[in-house]
């Protein structure tokens, strides 16, 4: 028997372990509970993919993350067949309690099959948590966890966690469930991320998962919010103001998990690393004494991270130095537009010449970037637009040179809850479509009437073939292009259905 089961389900990418459970693990094993952590979406990609026909298991991949899609007879005996192998796989420990981190949308069908079939056979206690909880797909904050009422209306779980595990796992082993987060619409009280201890991956084969790295990649965090507050962002009312961990620490945690686990590549899942300038400055220090004190070369380790754009007078050439040297490895930037003027109603708090100097000094120290841009904020006009396809061709040679590994020109913009331009779209002269509140694409800028849903679809298509011409890869670009016309077409035939009745 076993106090507490931490599974991580399907789906999500199995490129490296998921740093909920392993926070779960740590926090647990100071609490003195016995625990173990299971990876069934590991399972899923390394066992189940490989053990049935392809094209069945693209009719169950795709059943995990397209609505109203439903399994043929031959899928849905092999999806059952392994929901009860799992089903078995976790009875057999006995435990007392099962926490479940439901990561995104994407994991909600398999949460709902699975623990619509182990009910009938256990009464163990059931605790999701994740930003899963909600229903909007693409989303990661709402008012309302939906999906998580919805699991508990049906009896399917007995508790969800909404928020930090660090402050709400404690209150549950001491059958506490009277507490921010646990139950709540509201989120569970923030912690003091200098405190949190190293996470623990001892339950994860590390190394197989495919993250590309013949020992494995493991995931890190630097901080918890942001420093800044993108109007289209939900990260400051997701995870509150900007708590950073020093330099020192981030160091000493990368360290531990190189040398017990032999792990030297790490991705930060954080919003960004270079929050505190002084922390980053002494991480990236702390690292490359560590090299010179055991004979290692510099970028022994490797780390990539989304980060911010600074000016020279916060970040220095000095900095990018230490960061290449440290083993800063691939930066992931939220550029966002080629325009000053849309940038500034973005409240990105940089501009074109920072962006720059950034760019120069990231070339010049064989740091690699990843482009975020964003087509068709509200005030894009046209000449802003333009002046995103200038940026394209002005970086054109840090595509060449190897600096510019890929872009994503995502799907335009969608106003999602907990952004401050959704609880404030009047600042921007925002409006909805028929009275409604502006929401996801459906929106119009009373300042920009020109900027209709098929016009930011049209720009979204120029910008890919200008920047497929130019050398640039992308990451599921004709996927997101897919989707835009989807949600285009969808929309045509609503308005038809109107015009019809």
């Amino acid at each position: 028997m076993i106090e507490a089961l931490v599974l991580s389900i399907p789906r999500i990418a199995a490129a490296r372990p998921q740093a909920a459970p392993a926070i779960l693990k740590s926090i647990l094993n100071n609490l003195n509970v016995t625990n173990k952590v299971i990876d069934i979406n590991l399972d899923y990609w390394d066992s189940l993919q490989p053990s049935i026909d392809p094209v069945i298991f693209n009719e169950i991949d795709e059943y995990l993350f397209i609505h109203n899609k439903n399994l043929g007879p031959i899928a849905q005996q092999c999806w059952e067949q392994w929901l009860d192998k799992w089903i078995k796989n976790v009875l057999e420990y006995k435990p007392k309690r099962i926490f479940i981190s439901i990561f995104s949308w994407q994991a909600q069908r398999f949460a709902v099959d699975w623990l619509t079939r182990l009910r009938p056979q256990s009464n163990v206690e059931i605790i999701i948590g994740g930003q899963g909880l909600i229903r909007e797909d693409h989303g990661s904050y709402s008012d309302r966890p939906g999906f998580a009422h919805y699991m508990k209306d049906k009896g399917l779980i007995d508790h969800w966690i909404r928020g930090e595990a660090e402050t709400t796992i404690p209150a549950i082993i001491a059958n506490n469930y009277f507490v921010p987060g646990i139950d709540t619409d509201f989120l569970a009280e923030r912690s003091d991320v200098k405190k949190h201890g190293f996470m623990d991956f001892s339950d994860f084969d590390i190394k197989k998962y495919q993250g590309g790295y013949d020992t494995g990649v493991l995931p890190m965090e630097t901080s918890r919010g942001c420093v800044r507050n993108c109007v289209f962002c939900d990260i400051p009312k997701m995870q509150g103001g900007f708590r950073f961990k020093s330099g020192d620490q981030l160091a000493d945690e990368m360290i531990h998990y190189y040398e017990r686990y032999g792990v030297s590549n790490f991705f930060f899942n954080d919003a960004l690393c270079n929050g505190s300038v002084k922390d980053f400055r002494q991480f990236n220090t702390r690292l490359i004494q560590y090299y010179e004190q055991h004979g290692l070369p510099d970028r022994s380790f490797k780390y990539c991270s989304h980060a911010i754009i600074h000016n020279d007078r916060a970040f220095k050439p000095r900095d990018f130095e230490l960061m290449g040297r440290g083993g800063a490895d691939t930066m992931v930037l939220g550029i966002e537009t080629g325009s000053d003027r849309v940038r500034e109603h973005m409240q990105k708090k940089f501009t074109n010449v920072d962006l720059d100097y950034n760019m120069k000094q990231y070339s010049k120290n064989k740091i690699q970037v990843y482009m975020l841009i964003l087509i068709g904020f509200p005030t894009e006009t046209r000449e802003d637009f333009d002046e995103t396809l200038k940026m394209l061709s002005r970086y054109q040679k840090y595509v060449a040179d190897g600096t510019v590994i890929g872009v994503n020109l995502g799907s335009t913009l969608s106003i999602e809850e907990g952004a401050p331009m959704y609880d404030d779209p009047g600042k921007l002269k925002i409006i909805g479509i028929n009275g409604a509140k502006p929401k996801g694409v459906d929106w119009m800028c009373e300042d920009n009437m020109s900027l209709t849903l098929k016009e930011r679809i049209m720009r979204r298509l120029e910008a890919q073939e200008y920047a497929v011409k130019l050398g640039y890869t992308f990451w599921k670009g004709d996927d997101q292009i897919k989707t835009l016309t989807d949600i285009y077409q969808e929309r045509i035939r609503k308005l038809a259905g109107v015009i019809h009745e």
